[in-house]
């Protein structure tokens, strides 16, 4: 057995690397929470009326934004989602290109959110889908 492994250490790094690229984006979504393309997110906003909370800073907020979306900025959304978030509704996070949503989505997974959707890619990949901006 220890020559076969020996013989064959490329190999069974090969596969050690191969499981380990297969099984990240399952961990991510357990930990993160599942994110979604923009035409799912499309059917989520419009199908099961989820809360669009933009985790950008203000100023970004106002220059552009998903229409009827909210602006928590990341950095106070641990202050702000029990007075401005029903947990009954999903929420669907963006930002820019998806940083601040998978810092901000366990936070309301832990607090008790059953649905915490993140926009895959953020609002760069919505204005890619050509998307409409409310300003």
């Amino acid at each position: 057995m220890t020559q076969f492994l020996i013989d064959n250490i490329l190999l069974l790094a090969i596969i050690l690397v191969c499981v380990v690229t297969l099984s990240a984006p399952y961990i991510a979504s357990k930990r993160y929470g599942p994110e979604v393309d923009s035409s799912s997110a499309t059917d989520i906003i419009n199908h099961k009326n989820a809360q669009i909370v933009d985790l950008r800073d203000p100023k970004d907020f106002k220059k552009e934004c998903i229409a009827r979306s909210i602006n928590i900025p990341a950095d106070r959304i641990h202050h702000e989602f029990a007075e401005r978030l029903d947990k009954t509704r999903p929420v669907l996070l963006v930002d820019e290109d998806g940083r601040r949503a998978r810092m901000a989505s366990p936070l309301l997974r832990g607090v008790g959110f059953k649905e915490v959707y993140i926009l895959q890619g953020g609002l760069r990949a919505w204005r890619r889908a050509s998307m409409p901006f409310s300003r």
